[in-house]
């Protein structure tokens, strides 16, 4: 199943910000996060999406300053400095479109679940758990010399 969410993460993510975002990221090695790891490298602001039903899943978004600043100008036409509220509603749009699109991949799978409203956090050295308590897979994506990880857990 790790393998299917990977894609389907890999697949969405181009989807949404090649036509929403205007950005074509390019996808890395997914890297397996252990319970305790933190994200490599800084992130200043994180977008969650719960997913439930048939399985548990959490799809997250963890950005830097920089990169929810150029994502959020590109999707809204003006320019960004600092993250305000429109930069954490659009972290947040971002991390429901690829959660959204990633349960319409399942439901072609055969998987039906729910999706909860994003949830945005922002700040500096904070960290967030995984879902099964164990361990949870990064995808990291670069675009213009940015880089961010969608990270998911699922249990069934």
């Amino acid at each position: 199943m790790d393998n299917d969410f990977i894609k389907y993460i890999q697949k969405v993510v181009e989807e949404v910000f090649s036509t929403m975002i205007f950005i074509e990221p390019e996808p890395g090695a997914p890297i397996k996060r252990e319970k305790g790891n933190k994200i490599p490298g800084q992130k200043d602001i994180t977008g969650i999406v719960g997913l439930g039903g048939e399985l548990t899943a959490s799809i997250v978004l963890h950005l830097k300053k920089e990169s929810a600043l150029k994502i959020t100008s590109n999707m809204l036409g003006t320019e960004y400095e600092d993250i305000d509220e429109d930069v954490k509603d659009a972290v947040g749009e971002v991390s429901n479109m690829i959660a959204g699109g990633v349960k319409v991949e399942l439901a072609q799978s055969g998987i039906n679940l729910d999706q909860s409203l994003p949830i945005v956090v922002t700040g500096s050295d904070f960290d967030t758990s995984c879902l099964n308590g164990e361990s949870s897979m990064l995808v990291p994506f670069t675009f213009e010399s940015n880089i961010f990880f969608v990270e998911f857990s699922f249990k069934k």
